[in-house]
């Protein structure tokens, strides 16, 4: 995968690029975030300090991510700052984000077919 080219993942929908990623690579990986804990709006200044202590976190544990932007479709939201970890299990993933707020993320296992997991 070149990680210069964007990609766009879709739940439900296998990624290409993820597909030729887990075949060299770890093959599970979670887009998370910190922004906007339980879907409440709070300030960007908030929001990028959770942000730098989620990637702190996931570079102390030696994972690779990449940094990516979740679109509202519906444009009721602005765009999210999240993050694409790599090698981090389900359940790891899991209590990353319940330390955070978060109501959900997206998974991707062996099968590179993201899915919603939702926590609450």
């Amino acid at each position: 995968m070149n990680t210069a080219e964007p990609f766009v993942l879709k739940v439900g929908e296998s990624s290409t690029e993820l597909v030729e990623w887990f075949q060299t690579n770890d093959d599970q990986a979670a887009y998370i975030t910190a922004w906007n804990p339980f879907g409440q709006k709070i300030s960007d200044n908030e929001n990028y300090a959770a942000e730098q202590k989620v990637i702190a976190e996931i570079e102390s544990r030696g994972l690779f991510y990449l940094k990516g932007e979740s679109i509202d479709p519906t444009g009721l939201w602005g765009n999210e700052p999240s993050l694409l970890v790599f090698g981090i299990t389900l359940e790891s993933a899991k209590e990353l984000v319940k330390r955070y707020h978060q109501d959900g993320f997206i998974y991707i296992s062996n099968d590179a077919k993201p899915q919603l997991i939702l926590l609450r």
